[in-house]
């Protein structure tokens, strides 16, 4: 039985319609694509014949069987395309509107003003499950861009925005007025730009995140940086330094005054960068 590692792996949402999140979640399988006509199905228990018989009626092609660990599956499954229910969201959005009930609930702890997220709205189940999405799926950027008539969701994975979801065009107000509370800005203000930060906690990490709200055509476009400082590499020779770069860098640092600057456009690594030099490693 052939082996693939999961652990990392990102695919497509077209792939993963091929079958329902129950039944993945049901049978620990998961599909990865179509290959010459067949469908590549990842399973934790390959060798069971009635469950691949069941999985090749319900996706009405003939399927390759792959062996994954646990998990790869799980890191597979998180994947899975968000879905809102739109009319609960709409209908939070109308009471919204009618007497401003748009509560968010956070609170700080420790001194690092780490927000935690309470399900109790379906506006906040989207925020919640959006940043969940970005973070499992180790996105460096969430975009939040307003249409004339729906709010586009993308996250940024390995370089190239990704579409992940899309609401109606009636809860952008609630969503982004709750990114603005969580984030300390001015949420009555439409026409400036506006920065702002917190963080939060995803599972036992502790996730930066970076808020830009801008004034667009269709309404106000969100931009959020995530900063997952449990994955930042804070050795100078892992991030690519040799020789006499290295010596260079780590001289500059050890000075007691002056400063590095590492400057490039985005993504090029910057803040990672930043982390290892501040460090002095």
């Amino acid at each position: 039985m052939p082996y693939v590692n999961l652990r990392d792996a990102y695919v497509e949402q077209t792939s993963l319609e091929l079958l329902s999140k129950d039944i993945a979640e049901h049978y620990m399988a998961v599909p990865l694509g179509e290959i010459d006509g067949k469908v590549i199905i990842a399973m934790l228990d390959a060798d069971n014949v009635q469950a691949v018989d069941f999985l090749q009626n319900k996706i009405a092609k003939p399927i390759k069987v792959y062996a994954a660990s646990e998990e790869g599956i799980k890191n597979v499954l998180k994947q899975y395309k968000i879905k809102i229910d739109d009319s609960a969201v709409e209908q939070y959005s109308d009471e919204a509107g009618g007497n401003n009930n748009a509560r968010v609930k956070a609170k700080a702890e420790d001194d690092h003003n780490i927000k935690t997220i309470v399900q109790d709205s379906p506006i906040s189940k989207a925020l919640n499950t959006i940043l969940e999405y970005a973070a499992t799926n180790r996105a460096s950027d969430i975009h939040m861009e307003p249409t004339e008539t729906e709010l586009r969701i993308r996250c940024r994975i390995d370089g190239v925005l990704r579409e992940i979801m899309k609401l109606p065009k009636s809860t952008e107000p609630a969503l982004v007025s709750r990114v603005k509370i969580l984030s300390n800005m001015k949420i009555d203000e439409h026409r400036i730009p506006q920065d702002g930060e917190f963080s939060i906690k995803e599972g036992e990490k502790k996730i930066d995140l970076r808020i830009s709200i801008s004034p667009v055509v269709w309404g106000e476009q969100v931009v959020i940086r995530l900063l997952d400082k449990s994955r930042t590499k804070l050795v100078l020779e892992d991030m690519g330094y040799r020789g006499r770069t290295l010596r260079a860098v780590r001289h500059g640092i050890a000075q007691t005054s002056g400063m590095v600057l590492t400057s490039g456009p985005t993504g090029s690594g910057k803040s990672t960068i930043s982390l290892c030099t501040t460090t002095g490693s």
